[in-house]
């Protein structure tokens, strides 16, 4: 593994800032983790390095030279990260104590001047930019990975604590005590260098934090990146826009269920831009709302002279929008704002003749949108840049199959499935090529099937009888909870009508007034739709609504509704008659 050596000199610096091990322990920790080859570090830290060194060429442009040897380096790809193998540090593994920080840096740069001829003799300028950005970005993107990305956080992090766990009281608890001082050994790791080009000064502040992410959907940005994987192609794409484009529209076009909110979730998590998610089963959608939070996140993050809360003049349409972003435009180089599931904004909350969310149509220098939707028309016409990334298209098959077989592989590890396969005579492989084709590049339908699994839905189905895509699965599973029984189940029919109408959440209470059953009968009712359902606490109340919007479409599709024997429309005028009060207050009209 060329950068063998690399991991184990990064992870000693995580394992001594995060963890509070001795240095020793730490080292013996890296050289173990780097020993087994796990192919989730190795590409965290080689993304760490992709996304330095383009942070590195953006900040850089007016400067040949640095951009010339930075080529050199990204010409030669990985080979930068390969440094001699085999070598123990110099002085002993318990030297780096009280300073191990700065050792740290300081072996890094002593390894890769061994290795690379150029840098050696190159210039003070690009010395600077190496010992000064390089090797700090590369920690704090790193840090990223391992903060963010899931799994390799546990591939680092379960086994110490186990060693450890002696002095360890709550695992999950120390977890979390853990990623905060990650966060702060690295900061300090950060600040401790010096000499850094005036040029730099705003980069290096950068990379010294990454702001939180907003505070209004954090909790759906936490259960969205659960278990993340992959998707390097459309973040990469997204960067090359950026570098390539003043400002400028992205926006990633995909079917649903293929990963559309997660992959922004991901993004707002790695960059900490402004984000807005629409989300319907929250009654989040309409563009009032949409303009009151983004500009109120732009007001608080560029520190803009506006009171708050704002006046509602200011979200009647885009001019307040509009001015506030050339106000913090000025204030920074680029300005990114994520906005997820344009499809399920309600038009009918803004001027027909608007574009969706009142976007502007022209954009300042360094203001950029990252857009989601579903591939369907939407009233947008701008004449800033913009493109439309198909992930659907037939050039990114190869980069979703790989992401699919990598969230497979993943979930095979688990014991449960390891179980169903023994029992089913199926390899391991041969199961990921299965599913994986199966699955029709969608991560919803690999979450449902994979889960169903785990808990023993499919002890009596073997391979061939499992569903194919996501709108099969929806199907099968009706077929399995009896919907379409005789006769027909009533009372289930009715409450998860009621959920895919209400566009709020709604608790068990309220479902059972509206349904005149005992809440108990309801409370099964909503156990057995569990994986569909979004379960929370607003209030001290349990709350429930459908989790994804797919589904939704599934039971209002035609042959859905009659089978059932349900009448929409009764259900529209039951929530009206008896809900209206409970769920929206007073102001029908």
């Amino acid at each position: 593994m060329g950068c063998k050596t690399m991991i184990v000199e990064i992870l000693s610096l995580f394992a001594s800032a995060g963890f509070g091990v001795v240095g020793s322990e730490c080292h013996k920790w890296a050289l173990r983790k780097a020993g087994e080859r796990n192919h989730d570090i190795e590409k965290a830290l080689l993304t760490a390095h992709e996304r330095i060194l383009n942070d590195i060429c953006g900040c850089c442009q007016k400067t040949p030279e640095i951009i010339a040897r930075i080529d050199q380096i990204k010409q030669d790809g990985q080979q930068i990260l390969i440094i001699v193998e085999g070598e123990q540090p110099q002085g002993s593994e318990g030297s780096w104590k009280g300073s191990e920080l700065k050792a740290i840096q300081t072996k890094l740069m002593q390894r890769l001047e061994a290795e690379h001829q150029w840098l050696r003799e190159a210039p003070p300028v690009l010395l600077n930019t190496f010992r000064n950005l390089y090797l700090p970005g590369l920690v704090h993107y790193f840090r990223l990975e391992i903060k963010y990305n899931q799994v390799v956080f546990n591939t680092l992090t379960h086994d110490i604590l186990t060693d450890i766990s002696g002095k360890v009281g709550n695992i999950d608890q120390e977890l979390q005590q853990i990623r905060g001082r990650i966060d702060e050994g690295v900061d300090t790791f950060i600040a401790s260098c010096q000499g850094l080009d005036e040029r730099f000064n705003q980069l290096l502040t950068t990379l010294k934090g990454t702001a939180a992410v907003p505070a209004d959907f954090a909790a759906f940005i936490e259960e969205k990146t659960q278990e993340f994987l992959g998707r390097e192609f459309v973040f990469n794409a997204i960067e090359e826009f950026c570098r390539r484009q003043a400002n400028g529209y992205f926006i990633i076009e995909a079917d649903p269920g293929v990963g559309k909110s997660a992959l922004l979730a991901r993004y707002v998590q790695q960059t900490g831009c402004l984000a807005y998610f629409n989300i319907l089963s929250e009654n989040r959608t309409s563009t009032e709302d949409f303009l009151k939070n983004i500009c109120e996140q732009l007001i608080t993050r560029y520190g803009l002279a506006y009171d708050l809360p704002l006046h509602p003049d200011n979200t009647r349409n885009g001019n307040f929008l509009s001015k506030l972003l050339t106000e913090a435009a000025a204030k920074t180089d680029r300005l990114v704002i994520a906005v997820d599931a344009l499809d399920e904004v309600d038009l009918s909350t803004q001027n027909s003749r608007a574009n969706v969310l009142y976007l502007p149509e022209n954009l300042p220098r360094g203001v950029y949108f990252i857009l989601t939707k579903r591939p369907e028309l939407l009233p947008l016409v701008v004449s800033a840049p913009q493109q439309e990334f198909d992930m659907m298209s037939d050039k990114y098959y190869q980069a979703n199959l790989e992401d699919i077989r990598r969230f497979i592989r993943y979930r095979c590890q688990r014991e449960p499935i390891q179980r169903w396969l023994t029992a089913q005579g199926v390899t391991e492989a041969e199961f990921i090529e299965f599913l994986a084709e199966n699955s029709e590049s969608n991560f919803m339908y690999l979450k449902y099937i994979l889960d169903d699994i785990e808990k023993g839905r499919y002890a009596d189905l073997n391979l061939a009888n499992l569903p194919k895509g996501l709108e099969q699965y929806y199907e099968q599973h009706w077929r399995r909870m009896g919907m379409v029984t005789r006769p027909l189940p009533r009372t289930k029919l009715k409450i998860i009508y009621l959920l895919s109408k209400t566009c709020k959440p709604v608790s068990c209470d309220l479902l059972a007034d509206f349904a005149e059953e005992d809440p108990l009968t309801v409370q099964e009712v909503l156990e057995d739709w569990e994986q569909f359902l979004r379960h929370r606490i607003v209030e001290d109340n349990e709350v429930y609504s459908i989790y994804h919007k797919s589904f939704q479409d599934f039971l209002f599709k035609r042959r859905t509704v009659q089978k059932a024997g349900i009448s929409l429309r009764d259900i529209e005028q039951a929530i009206v008659d008896n809900l209206w009060a409970g769920l929206y207050g007073s102001d029908e009209n």
